[in-house]
């Protein structure tokens, strides 16, 4: 008799690894809470929590913290997630820059770097210098358990590769598992720039709980989006779901690298807003910019002081912004759309667009459940992101990968 593979069953082992995870994602959401606590929220006897929390107390993953008042003015010790003795690395590799940033699993930061190059850099020098930085903070931190890798995408879950980088072919070739799976003495753990922002946004970011799902749709140097439904990422057959850059909005439209004609991609990424702003506002660029960001910055502050055209050219902008969350909005049906990365500066002149095209273009019993806000993260979305995939998998499986003193 064929075993049937599509079916997952759970040993009593598992079970158990899962309640566990359960009640460390409780407590990487809330700074303080009690076993009572727990077990209404997990629908467990609370005896059962008690010999939960005792074996996350014994690995050294959570700490009791003293007496904290409940319902009825009932006194209970309080528990915490010793979140400063679980770090991760996060690194976030785009066009031209890749940047490199040092979280605990609650999200705070320690340090980040960026280091920029070019796109025609030697693939081999860029990913050294990436190693190098790597290895140089797991010996500065020594209590890291894991590194996030956040690569443009579409990327290829199962082969390692990035399926296109806009003008960066070199890159095409590149296996990042390879790359990384016997690099350093910590896990590695890889996905796509958006999926990495959704993750950021999930657990990082401060929308309300509960929460159904999530998209985050990243408008930077790329277009792309990730979608968290119910506590997991949608990753499709080969981890390219929800690739929303690549659909087309106009099927006459110019050719995009991917082989497609009128990609969302090519009329409100990076590169189409600073086209357009170099157009028409040649005066914002007679001194260089140093990065992109900066050149975005420039824009928006001309808007923010009454230019009429910067006004204009955010607001074209942000009406294709708008067409794709349209898209996001019909193919997901998402409770929020959180917004980020480079183009999302401009929030006060994108949203009020953004949301008139959702509401002339989507149903709206649909559209008037959806809420639609600008990334709030003081840290960039996707380098939190990394550190995010880091921290989604290790609290996943905390017996394995954090704390065990």
């Amino acid at each position: 008799m064929k075993k049937v593979k599509e079916v997952a069953g759970n040993n009593t082992s598992d079970l158990t690894e899962m309640n566990r995870s359960a009640i460390v994602r409780i407590l990487q959401q809330r700074e303080v809470c009690t076993r009572a606590e727990i077990a209404k929220m997990m629908g467990l006897t609370q005896a059962s929590i008690t010999k939960l929390v005792a074996y996350l107390i014994d690995m050294g993953i959570v700490s009791e913290v003293g007496i904290v008042k409940g319902n009825g003015n009932r006194r209970s010790i309080g528990l915490r997630l010793n979140a400063e003795k679980n770090l991760v690395i996060g690194v976030k590799f785009s066009r031209h820059v890749f940047a490199i940033g040092v979280f605990d699993i609650s999200g705070k930061l320690y340090t980040q770097s960026e280091t920029e190059f070019s796109l025609d850099e030697n693939t081999g020098k860029v990913l050294t210098a990436m190693k190098d930085q790597i290895r140089k903070l797991l010996d500065e931190y020594e209590n890291v358990v894991a590194i996030g890798l956040a690569l443009p995408g579409p990327y290829l879950r199962k082969e390692g590769r990035i399926a296109m980088v806009t003008r960066m072919p070199s890159w095409h070739n590149i296996n990042f598992i390879d790359e990384f799976k016997n690099e350093f003495d910590k896990p590695v753990f890889i996905e796509q720039d958006a999926n990495a922002g959704a993750l950021a946004e999930w657990w990082f970011g401060d929308h309300g709980r509960p929460l159904s799902s999530l998209t985050y749709f990243l408008v930077g140097e790329g277009v792309g989006s990730g979608v968290v439904d119910h506590d997991s990422l949608l990753l499709g057959y080969q981890g390219i779901a929800s690739e929303v850059g690549h659909i087309s909005i106009d099927y006459n439209g110019s050719t995009c690298e991917c082989g497609n004609k009128g990609c969302l991609e090519l009329y409100c990424s990076t590169m189409a807003l600073l086209k357009k702003a170099e157009k028409e506002l040649p005066e914002l660029f007679k001194e260089k910019y140093e990065n992109r960001s900066e050149a975005v910055s420039r824009i928006v502050d001309a808007a923010r002081k009454g230019n009429e055209k910067a006004i204009r050219v955010l607001q074209e902008i942000a009406t294709y912004i708008g067409y794709g969350c349209v898209t996001l909005i019909n193919a997901y049906d998402p409770e929020i759309i959180v917004i980020g990365d480079s183009v999302s500066q401009g929030d006060e002149f994108l949203l009020p667009t953004i949301k008139k095209i959702v509401e002339e273009r989507t149903i709206p019993e649909v559209s008037s459940k959806v809420r639609i806000e600008i990334s709030r993260l003081k840290v960039d979305p996707t380098l939190y992101g990394a550190a995010a995939i880091a921290t989604d998998r290790v609290l996943r499986k905390p017996s394995e990968y954090l704390a065990s003193n």
